[in-house]
């Protein structure tokens, strides 16, 4: 502190929200951080010489409102305009601004009426804590930042508002103590308490315009609606602090209005304003705190003091995240539709130009098999197999991905109600060449009647059977059952199978599109079976989960909603 009170830094971190003109491949990146400019990639910040005239005013300012003789100010102001300043700097270029915030210091101490060496034995501490915020604000990654995330004003108040004022408040006890002004307790806690006070105030406001520079904090303050709420805040905070008990929950009404409706900017400003009321209201007996019968009972006071000021912060960066991301969305919904016009495009080609030559190949491989076969050579058979098996994969691979971009496009579907018997009898008939093992069978119990989609039911089930009759060890026959249980207004319709089971750690990537656990040599398959599963499922408003025992089985149980 000054010779007026406890110093603190309070700035605030930025928010990263300036658009990125990007390709369709970061559509699913958020609003890139904001970079600084300057010198070496640091923002630019005034001469050493406004800031010994601003830390001087604002340490003088402090002292006025706050501080008693013989004692330190009870709300400190100076050292989060330090720190802010300091934050914006390299490192090698401390030494001068170190040296100015030191003049300022006693500059605004002397004004205040404190002898020159009174005034001295406040530099150490107060030079402390202003670095040591810069420093953390630095270390946080919060240089250059917007703060407009309630996560980066969490970090600059932190450790620009509350760490660095534990070590100033321990350094300017220690040395005022030793002076003889006074015990190191009743010294500790009235700087701690206005340093973290005076940085919570003035921080944000001090770190926007530093990190995001002049023009854009005057932009936001622009907003006239500004000019209603600071004499609304200011007046609200001098009648309440007059005249009701408990003021503080008053006090944070207008901030919080103020943070749903105005920019950041705005609202530091705001909260800047009110806390200088709450000073001169202390300062001139407009507010007297509560007797306390210990020293440390007056903590509660500025604990209300923070509690009334901090939550608006929060919330006026939440509001900039909302209003920055839905800016980037805006921005990114042109991308979007000729993304999803490309995807229609593919969609399109695959369902026709793909499929005929895929056709004409299957026909007449299908035509050499019949009507060439003996001719060819041993060696051209199995060439002529391995073609056919080709081409009949890559069938299915088309018709799945079809099947897949297709759900992905669904908007709402129309609904009715499905006999889930009559769905289990199509998919018996649809696998019943995989079927004709006499010692296979497929167990239907009685299935209730779900509202759905009757095409995309029949898609699922067909999956869920048919992975069932596939993922069987050699030499065992397929046992499969169907039934169901009602929970309220859902069905759970479980598939089981005796097949080969699944691992527990590929569980996670099961119903991932494309993501095959066995080689196609063994069992042959597109990887997107059980991914069409699940969105099917989905777009039902349902669900399907898993269970499994490797060697012996497996359970789906699919959740849809009853008729």
């Amino acid at each position: 502190m000054s010779a007026g009170g406890p110093s603190v830094g309070a700035s605030r971190a930025p928010l990263q929200t300036p658009f990125r003109p990007d390709p369709p491949d970061s559509l699913l990146e958020g609003p890139p951080p904001l970079k600084a400019g300057g010198v070496d990639g640091h923002p630019e910040v005034p001469s050493p010489v406004w800031l010994t005239v601003l830390v001087s005013v604002v340490a003088w300012l402090s002292m006025e409102l706050s501080r008693q003789p013989g004692s330190v100010a009870t709300i400190w102001y100076a050292n989060a305009i330090a720190a802010a300043w300091l934050s914006a700097l390299p490192l090698q270029r401390w030494p001068l601004p170190l040296l100015a915030i030191a003049a300022g210091v006693v500059a605004g101490n002397l004004l205040w009426g404190e002898s020159l060496i009174g005034a001295i034995r406040f530099v150490p501490a107060n030079l402390l804590e202003s670095a040591l915020a810069a420093l953390l604000l630095r270390r946080a990654g919060l240089v250059g930042s917007d703060l407009r995330t309630p996560h980066a004003m969490a970090a600059l108040l932190l450790h620009g508002a509350l760490l660095p004022q534990l070590a100033g408040a321990t350094a300017g006890a220690a040395t005022l103590a030793s002076s003889g002004v006074g015990s190191f307790f009743s010294i500790w806690l009235p700087w701690f308490e206005g340093s973290v006070v005076g940085a919570a105030s003035m921080l944000p406001l001090a770190f926007l315009f530093v990190h995001r520079g002049p023009a854009a904090v005057l932009n936001d303050c622009r907003d006239a609606r500004l000019l209603v709420f600071l004499p609304l805040a200011a007046g609200t905070t001098l009648l309440v602090l007059a005249l009701v008990p408990m003021p503080f929950v008053y006090v944070a009404l207008p901030l919080m209005l103020g943070a749903a409706l105005l920019p950041l900017g705005s609202v530091a400003v705001l909260t800047l304003a009110v806390s200088l009321t709450i000073a001169a209201a202390l300062a001139y007996g407009v507010f007297v705190p509560p007797p306390v019968s210990a020293l440390w009972h007056q903590v509660f006071v500025y604990l209300a003091i923070v509690a009334a000021l901090v939550p608006s912060l929060f919330l006026a960066a939440t509001m900039s995240a909302l209003h920055a991301h839905r800016g980037w969305l805006r921005q990114r919904t042109p991308e979007l539709r000729r993304a999803n016009q490309g995807l229609q495009q593919f969609v399109h080609i695959a369902s026709h130009d793909f499929r005929e030559p895929l056709n004409t190949i299957t026909q007449f491989g299908g035509l050499l098999q019949e009507d060439e076969r003996d001719r060819l050579s041993p060696s051209g058979r199995s060439y002529l197999d391995t073609v056919t098996r080709a081409a009949a994969r890559m069938r299915q691979l088309l018709d799945d991905v079809l099947a897949f971009t297709r759900l992905q496009q669904h908007g709402a579907l129309e609904l009715g109600a499905v006999p889930l018997a009559d769905t289990l009898d199509s998919v018996r008939l649809a696998l019943a060449h995989r079927l004709q093992d006499p010692a296979a069978s497929l167990v239907v119990a009685a299935l209730p009647t779900v509202r759905g989609h009757a095409s995309l039911l029949a898609l699922l089930f067909q999956n869920l059977v048919g992975n069932a009759l596939k993922f069987m060890p050699e030499g065992r026959a397929a046992q499969i059952t169907v039934e169901s249980v009602t929970r309220g207004s859902m069905a759970e319709v479980t598939v089981a199978d005796n097949g080969i089971g699944i691992e527990a750690e590929d569980l996670p990537r099961l119903f991932q599109p494309f993501q095959r656990l066995h080689v196609r040599r063994r069992y042959d398959g597109t990887g997107l079976g059980l991914a069409l599963v699940r969105q099917v499922a989905e777009l039902h408003g349902g669900s399907v989960r898993v269970s499994s025992v490797p060697g012996v089985g497996s359970r789906f149980t699919v959740v849809l909603p009853l008729a």
